[in-house]
Formats: structure tokens, C-alpha cells, sequence
């Protein structure tokens, strides 16, 4: 005499896997109908089924046998299985027409991105490099090229000539436009590629 499917789902709940693979086979024509039912695509069905029959192993314990089939509580569970399916369907279109909502970049904006971008990359060899100059120097080149302060006025600021601030200005950015392409040198040789042997420093 065939066992019930109540008798299926206590052994599956002792970890069974026979009884559940009988279990499975029984059902799995009539769950597979109910998903093409009630799906837009191959792929829901699959994952419909699949959930279906992986809950139903996960409550095979509390299943309540009362003689019958248990076609009723699948289809219980398929149809829970589908309202989540939906609702995760449904967060997906709207993040996408949130992300469709969002503004894009003109040439311009792209531009200034992308400078922000290298300007970033550049950033540690430019901290490494900048320790390599008189602490002078290093305020000097931030008055011009970081606050916007012309040579002379910079030089004011730090008690210098104009000839001499736009001299020192000068040969500071040589000795970090120097120490800029060995740092590059070393990086592109550690990663095996050729190094730009004239970096960008910045100018006022």
C-alpha cells in the first residue's frame, strides 16, 4: 500500500531523503502546472518549483495530516512562494526607474569626474612627493597652485621678494615634477606597466 504523503513528510522530517524524493515525484507535476499558471517566464517557473518543494522540506514537521494529500498545502506554499517573487519583482522596477530618473553628465561634468578621478589616483604619490621639499617650498606651492594666490603674492605672505618666490615656485615644482616620475617609475614597475615619465603638477 502506498504511503500517504503524511507518512512521506514525518519520515522527510527525520531526514529521509527517499521518502521526500517520493514525496517530490508525486507532486511535482501538479506544482509545476500551478507555477506556468501563474509565471511570465521559464526561469520563475524554475524558481517557483524549486522554493515550492525546498519550504516544504523545511516544514515537512508541521505538516498536519489528516489523511488527505497534501496538494493543498503545496499549493499553500507556491502561492506564498509567488506573492514574494512579486514583491521583489516589483522593488526591482522601481529601483530601475529610480536609477533611470537620475540625471547624467554633460561633456563638461563628465570631464571635471573623471579629473576629480585622477586627481585621486595621483594624490598619495603627490603626498610623497611633496615631503621631499623644504617645508617653505611645500607652503609656497600650496599658496599658488591650492589657494590661488599669484607668485607675488604668495611670497608676501611668506615674507619673499616677488623674484624670489617665482624662483623658489619654479624650482620647487621641478624637484616635485622629479620626485613625481621616480614615484611613478616605481609603481609602474611593480605592476609591470610604463610609467608617464612627465606628471602633471600643479600650476597656478
Amino acid at each position: 500500500m502506498d504511503e500517504s504523503d503524511g507518512q512521506l513528510l514525518a519520515a522527510a522530517a527525520h531526514a529521509d531523503a527517499e521518502a521526500f524524493g517520493r514525496f517530490y515525484r508525486r507532486h511535482e507535476q501538479r506544482v509545476l502546472t500551478y507555477a506556468i499558471a501563474h509565471c511570465v517566464n521559464a526561469s520563475d517557473v524554475a524558481d517557483v518549483v524549486g522554493e515550492t518543494f525546498l519550504a516544504a522540506l523545511g516544514s515537512a514537521g508541521r505538516f498536519s495530516d489528516d489523511g488527505g494529500d497534501a496538494v493543498a498545502w503545496l499549493f499553500g506554499i507556491a502561492r506564498r512562494v509567488l506573492a514574494r517573487q512579486r514583491r521583489s519583482f516589483a522593488r526591482r522596477q522601481r529601483l530601475l526607474g529610480r536609477l533611470q530618473a537620475l540625471p547624467t553628465l554633460n561633456p563638461d561634468e563628465a570631464d571635471a569626474v573623471n579629473a576629480a578621478i585622477d586627481a585621486s589616483r595621483l594624490a598619495p604619490q603627490l603626498a610623497t612627493a611633496l615631503k621631499t621639499l623644504r617645508a617653505k617650498d611645500r607652503e609656497l606651492l600650496q599658496l599658488v597652485s591650492g589657494d590661488g594666490l599669484s607668485p607675488a603674492q604668495a611670497g608676501a605672505v611668506l615674507g619673499m621678494n616677488p623674484n624670489t618666490a617665482r624662483i623658489r615656485l619654479s624650482r620647487a615644482r621641478a624637484r616635485l615634477r622629479d620626485a613625481l616620475a621616480g614615484t611613478s617609475a616605481d609603481t609602474g614597475t611593480r605592476s609591470g606597466s610604463q610609467a608617464d615619465p612627465h606628471p602633471e603638477v600643479p600650476h597656478a
